[in-house]
C-alpha cells in the first residue's frame, strides 16, 4: 500500500505542477500549450486521490494545490455567456469540420456531411479529398465555393446559391489584406445574405507561429462589418488557453458559441480544438458533437437564430 500511495502522491504533484505551469501560460506564452491538457490532469489527480486516500494528511492538501489552477483555466469557460436565439428566430445551420488530410474515405465523410440537416457546411484540409467530397455532397450542397490555385485547403458548402466568395478579405478597392481565409456570401431564402467564413490555424507549437495567425485575423476581421458574420474551423485552440481567452476577447462583438464541444482525436476527444464565432445578429440554438467519420476529427453542428 506504501508504494500505491506514493505513486499516488507523486500523480497528484505533477498533476498540481503541471496545471500551475499552464497557468503561467498566460505571461510566458510556450508553456500556453500545457492548458490544452488541464482536463487530462485534473484526472490524473483524481486517479491519485483514490490510489492515495488512506493517507490524507499530505494528499488533500496537495490535490487543493492543484485543484485551484484546474479551477482557474475551466471557470472562464463554464461561466461566460452565449447569447440565445429568439423563440420562433430564422435558424441556420452550420457544420464545421476537419476533414482531415489522410482521410482514407472521403466519400464516405462526404456522405456522412451529406446525411446531416446542415444548410452551410465549412471544411478544411481538402486540399486531397476535395473531388471526392463534392461528389458526395452534390445532392445536398449543390454550391460550392473555389479553392484558388486548387491548394487553399478550405471548402464551404451550401444548400442555398453563393453570390459572392474569395480567398482572402479584400477592402474596397479589391485589393486582398488578412491571413489565408476562405469566405462566401450566401443568400439565404427568405431572409438577409449572410457571410460565412473558414480557417485553419497551425499549431500552437511553436507558440509564436500561431500567435502571429491569431493577431493577424484579429486585425483583418476588425476591418470588415462583423454584425451577421459567421467564422469556423480547426482553430487548434482550447477553452482552457490563455490564448483562446485574449482571441474572444480580440474577435468581439463575434461570441464564440461552441462551449468546450470536444472534438479531437477521434479515439479519445479531450481537446476542444474546432470553434465557431458569429457576430451580434446571431443568437445560439445548440451546438452539437456530430458522429465520427473518416476524419480524425469529430464534425460539429451549430444551430443559430438571428436575433
Amino acid at each position: 500500500m506504501t508504494i500505491l500511495a506514493n505513486i499516488g502522491r507523486l500523480m497528484i504533484a505533477g498533476a498540481a505542477v503541471a496545471a500551475w505551469l499552464a497557468i503561467l501560460g498566460a505571461w510566458l506564452p510556450s508553456l500556453d500549450v500545457l492548458a490544452s491538457f488541464v482536463p487530462l490532469f485534473a484526472v490524473a489527480l483524481a486517479v491519485g486521490l483514490l490510489i492515495a486516500r488512506r493517507r490524507v494528511r499530505w494528499t488533500l492538501p496537495l490535490a487543493a494545490i492543484g485543484i485551484v489552477p484546474m479551477a482557474m483555466a475551466a471557470t472562464p469557460e463554464i461561466v461566460r455567456t452565449i447569447p440565445a436565439a429568439p423563440n420562433g428566430a430564422r435558424e441556420v445551420r452550420v457544420l464545421t469540420h476537419n476533414v482531415w488530410v489522410d482521410n482514407a474515405s472521403p466519400a464516405a465523410t462526404g456522405a456522412a456531411i451529406a446525411g446531416t440537416d446542415a444548410d452551410i457546411v465549412l471544411l478544411q484540409e481538402t486540399s486531397r479529398a476535395r473531388d471526392a467530397l463534392v461528389t458526395a455532397t452534390a445532392g445536398r450542397f449543390p454550391y460550392r465555393t473555389a479553392c484558388p490555385g486548387g491548394g487553399c485547403g478550405l471548402t464551404i458548402l451550401s444548400r442555398w446559391p453563393i453570390r459572392a466568395s474569395g480567398y482572402f478579405l479584400k477592402d474596397a478597392h479589391g485589393q486582398k489584406f488578412g491571413p489565408p481565409l476562405l469566405w462566401a456570401e450566401i443568400a439565404v431564402p427568405g431572409s438577409a445574405p449572410v457571410t460565412v467564413a473558414t480557417l485553419h490555424y497551425p499549431r500552437p507549437i511553436p507558440a509564436n507561429r500561431q500567435a502571429a495567425a491569431r493577431a493577424a485575423l484579429a486585425a483583418a476581421l476588425a476591418r470588415i462589418d462583423r454584425g451577421g458574420l459567421i467564422i469556423g474551423g480547426d482553430m487548434n485552440l482550447t477553452p482552457w488557453s490563455a490564448a483562446m481567452r485574449a482571441q474572444d476577447a480580440a474577435f468581439a462583438p463575434l461570441t464564440r458559441m461552441t462551449r468546450a464541444v470536444w472534438s479531437w482525436p477521434r479515439t479519445l476527444p479531450f481537446l476542444p480544438i474546432d470553434q465557431l464565432y458569429a457576430g451580434p445578429a446571431w443568437g445560439l440554438v445548440r451546438a452539437d458533437r456530430l458522429a465520427a467519420t473518416g476524419s480524425d476529427h469529430f464534425p460539429i453542428l451549430v444551430t443559430l437564430g438571428r436575433r
